[in-house]
């Protein structure tokens, strides 16, 4: 075989050095080759908050603290209904918590004890009534009747005793 000179033996280390390093390129080159887009450091937007609820209207019924007996319970309701008939209630003092929220009113339904309106706004609004009763009532049927697009919630409770207005 031929001897490898000096110069040829320069030329074999350079090419043998830098096979690694066009390899190396090649192989870089070949993975950018398949994409179509350019790298992006893209970030994604931010989660959205939910949708606002149109009313913020408490989950839970309004407070009726200082009754002996709570006789109905409800919230997050919408439309008109007939919530319940109270087949008893004694003599004392019936206490009347509603809460709504929206515009327009609602109508409160105490059997034929008493029926008030409650003018209700955007942010939810609380209410507070008591009835004194002299005597035993019988089948006293609580309503409420709401206006499009409001929500409630209502809590009847019951007391012993009751005080006349000033």
């Amino acid at each position: 075989m031929a001897e490898l000179t000096k110069f040829h033996a320069g030329v074999v280390i350079v090419l043998a050095a830098s096979i690694p390093l066009v390899a190396g390129c090649a192989a870089h080159d070949d993975q950018g080759s398949s994409e179509t887009t350019p790298h992006a450091s893209v970030t994604p937007p931010p989660p959205s908050p939910p949708p606002p609820s149109v009313i913020d209207v408490t989950r839970t019924p309004p407070d009726i603290s200082g009754s002996t007996d709570t006789l109905v319970r409800l919230s997050d309701r919408t439309g008109s209904e007939e919530v319940t008939v109270i087949r008893n209630i004694k003599a004392g003092t019936i206490a009347v918590a509603t809460e709504c929220a929206g515009e327009g009113k609602t109508t409160i339904g105490i059997g034929q004890l008493v029926t008030y309106d409650i003018p209700c706004a955007t942010a939810p609004e609380s209410t507070y009534n008591e009835i004194g009763l002299g005597s035993s009532k019988h089948n006293v049927k609580i309503t409420v009747t709401a206006s499009p697009g409001i929500y409630w919630g209502l809590s009847v409770g019951w007391r012993p005793g009751h005080e006349r207005p000033f």
